[in-house]
Protein backbone atom coordinates (compact mmCIF):
# COMPACT_ATOMS: atom_id res chain seq x y z
CA UNK A 1 0.00 0.00 0.00
CA UNK A 2 1.10 3.39 -0.91
CA UNK A 3 0.97 6.03 1.30
CA UNK A 4 1.41 9.62 0.97
CA UNK A 5 1.08 12.98 2.67
CA UNK A 6 -1.87 15.39 2.08
CA UNK A 7 -2.33 19.14 3.61
CA UNK A 8 -5.55 19.06 5.06
CA UNK A 9 -7.52 21.98 2.87
CA UNK A 10 -9.87 22.63 5.87
CA UNK A 11 -7.30 22.69 9.37
CA UNK A 12 -3.60 22.73 7.44
CA UNK A 13 -2.20 19.44 9.33
CA UNK A 14 -0.65 17.16 7.30
CA UNK A 15 -1.87 13.81 7.37
CA UNK A 16 -1.00 10.46 5.50
CA UNK A 17 -2.70 9.66 2.96
CA UNK A 18 -3.51 6.31 0.87
CA UNK A 19 -5.45 8.24 -2.24
CA UNK A 20 -8.73 6.82 -0.65
CA UNK A 21 -11.48 9.15 -1.76
CA UNK A 22 -13.76 8.53 1.88
CA UNK A 23 -10.72 9.33 3.62
CA UNK A 24 -10.85 12.29 6.54
CA UNK A 25 -8.23 13.85 8.28
CA UNK A 26 -7.14 12.50 11.84
CA UNK A 27 -6.96 15.92 12.81
CA UNK A 28 -10.33 17.51 12.27
CA UNK A 29 -12.67 14.85 10.71
CA UNK A 30 -13.02 16.40 6.99
CA UNK A 31 -12.45 14.76 3.96
CA UNK A 32 -8.86 15.04 2.61
CA UNK A 33 -9.61 15.90 -1.20
CA UNK A 34 -13.49 17.04 -0.90
CA UNK A 35 -13.37 17.34 -4.38
CA UNK A 36 -13.13 14.01 -5.55
CA UNK A 37 -15.64 12.92 -2.89
CA UNK A 38 -18.16 15.59 -3.68
CA UNK A 39 -17.83 14.48 -7.63
CA UNK A 40 -17.90 10.45 -6.53
CA UNK A 41 -21.16 10.95 -4.39
CA UNK A 42 -22.77 13.14 -7.22
CA UNK A 43 -21.69 9.73 -9.87
CA UNK A 44 -23.79 7.76 -7.49
CA UNK A 45 -26.72 9.70 -6.92
CA UNK A 46 -26.62 9.81 -10.89
CA UNK A 47 -25.79 6.52 -11.58
CA UNK A 48 -29.14 5.69 -9.10
CA UNK A 49 -31.11 8.22 -10.58
CA UNK A 50 -30.53 6.19 -14.35
CA UNK A 51 -31.35 2.90 -12.83
CA UNK A 52 -34.42 3.89 -11.58
CA UNK A 53 -35.95 5.81 -14.36
CA UNK A 54 -34.34 4.38 -17.57
CA UNK A 55 -34.92 1.94 -19.57
CA UNK A 56 -31.50 1.27 -20.46
CA UNK A 57 -29.13 1.46 -17.11
CA UNK A 58 -25.73 3.86 -17.60
CA UNK A 59 -22.94 2.66 -16.37
CA UNK A 60 -19.93 4.82 -15.23
CA UNK A 61 -17.64 1.49 -17.13
CA UNK A 62 -19.84 1.88 -20.36
CA UNK A 63 -17.96 3.08 -23.13
CA UNK A 64 -18.81 6.75 -24.96
CA UNK A 65 -20.36 5.16 -27.71
CA UNK A 66 -22.89 2.56 -25.72
CA UNK A 67 -23.30 5.76 -23.05
CA UNK A 68 -24.70 7.80 -26.52
CA UNK A 69 -27.00 4.85 -27.56
CA UNK A 70 -28.65 3.93 -24.15
CA UNK A 71 -29.05 7.53 -23.70
CA UNK A 72 -30.35 8.05 -27.43
CA UNK A 73 -32.63 4.53 -26.30
CA UNK A 74 -34.00 6.59 -23.00
CA UNK A 75 -34.76 9.58 -24.41
CA UNK A 76 -36.84 7.64 -27.75
CA UNK A 77 -38.85 5.76 -24.60
CA UNK A 78 -39.85 8.45 -22.57
CA UNK A 79 -40.19 10.43 -25.64
CA UNK A 80 -43.10 7.87 -27.05
CA UNK A 81 -44.22 7.53 -23.59
CA UNK A 82 -44.99 11.49 -23.49
CA UNK A 83 -46.20 11.90 -26.73
CA UNK A 84 -48.63 8.84 -26.14
CA UNK A 85 -50.27 10.84 -23.41
CA UNK A 86 -50.57 14.13 -25.32
CA UNK A 87 -52.28 12.11 -28.18
CA UNK A 88 -54.61 10.85 -25.37
CA UNK A 89 -55.30 14.18 -23.46
CA UNK A 90 -56.23 15.58 -26.80
CA UNK A 91 -58.50 13.15 -28.20
CA UNK A 92 -60.09 13.36 -24.36
CA UNK A 93 -60.58 17.17 -24.86
CA UNK A 94 -62.14 16.64 -28.35
CA UNK A 95 -64.75 14.05 -27.75
CA UNK A 96 -65.26 16.67 -24.37
CA UNK A 97 -65.67 19.89 -26.72
CA UNK A 98 -67.59 17.78 -29.25
CA UNK A 99 -70.30 16.79 -26.29
CA UNK A 100 -70.78 20.24 -25.77
CA UNK A 101 -71.50 21.38 -28.58
CA UNK A 102 -73.88 18.76 -29.17
CA UNK A 103 -75.58 19.43 -26.15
Amino acid sequence: MNVDEIKCPHCGQWSNWTSKIEETCPHCGEHLDPGRFHYAEEQKVIYARNRKDGFMVIKGDDDPIIKILKEIVNWVRWTTFYGISVIYIVIAVMVILYGLVMI
